[in-house]
């Protein structure tokens, strides 16, 4: 896995949700918990609130434990595709929005464009209706739609433009979700995609998937290109390691919404804030 760029402070992944048990809380100590404030749900806009404009493309990953946010540099092509995996319903699909959301918070969209591809563009829908995303938005598509292909196809065309030395044009952050209807598409938008994966980085073209843990298996093909893997809830050991590059990856105490992504020999967690402010 290539390395991943981030500029957050450095995080005890194991130390951060090391869970209080019964027997070491003592009723006075669990009495002065239960009475303290809840602590206010981050949102995006919160948590990027104090972070000045960035000199190079860069997205919101999600809140540290120490309550600063996580942001990644799209900057290094090693870093190659993003892949999102967890368990149904715990949080894949808002991840990859939280990513989208920061990257049209953080750039201009003279910077950086976003293309969205999904079994369920309704999930996009406020994204369509919103001025200053539109800004941003090469298109959201369904994998059935006829016009995906045409998606694909003008990434492909772009990135071998670029590496024949046209560096015109803002990065691209293409979104992926819902990855097991690959096959919706045909055989040659299949292959488009395939070498995107492979080589899209390289010309700033950044794939940041997203697939349910337990499908990790029959979709190997398309798992093992990406080079970057942020992995939530997963309850398989067997999916973990194969969705987490290395064997015995703990995941299966993650609660949802929190995921834990490698940099470098160390795993960062870190929880995902609410959408907008």
């Amino acid at each position: 896995m290539g390395a991943l760029s981030t500029f957050s402070t450095n995080l005890n992944a194991e130390q951060s949700l090391d869970s209080l048990t019964r027997s070491r809380v003592t009723p006075r100590r669990l009495k002065s918990r239960l009475t303290e404030p809840r602590k206010k749900p981050s949102t995006v806009g919160g948590l990027l609130k104090s972070i000045q404009a960035c000199a190079f493309p860069a997205i919101l990953l999600g809140e540290c434990a120490d309550g600063l946010p996580f942001l990644v540099e799209l900057g290094d092509p090693e870093m190659g595709a993003t892949l999102v995996s967890c368990e149904k319903g715990t949080g894949k699909t808002h991840q990859l929005q939280v990513m989208a959301e920061s990257a049209t918070r953080l750039n201009a969209p003279s910077d950086v464009q976003i293309g969205v591809l999904t079994f369920k563009p309704d999930e996009w829908h406020s994204w369509e209706r919103s001025a200053q995303h539109r800004k941003y938005l090469q298109g959201i598509y369904a994998w059935y739609d006829p016009w995906a292909e045409g998606l694909i196809q003008n990434l492909v065309d772009l990135a071998e433009a670029r590496r024949g030395g046209d560096r015109t044009g803002a990065d691209v952050l293409f979104i992926v979700d819902d990855l097991n209807f690959i096959e919706e598409l045909s055989y040659e938008a299949q292959v488009n995609l395939h070498w995107l994966l492979e080589y899209g980085s390289q010309s700033h073209i950044w794939v940041a998937g997203a697939i349910n843990a337990h499908l990790a298996a029959d979709f190997s093909y398309w798992v093992d290109p990406f080079r970057t893997r942020i992995i939530g809830r997963v309850n398989s050991t067997e999916n973990a390691g194969i969705l987490g590059l290395v064997p015995n990856v703990w995941a299966g105490a993650v609660e949802p919404g929190t995921f834990r992504v490698r940099a470098g020999t160390e795993w960062r967690t870190y929880r995902l804030p609410l959408l907008g402010d």
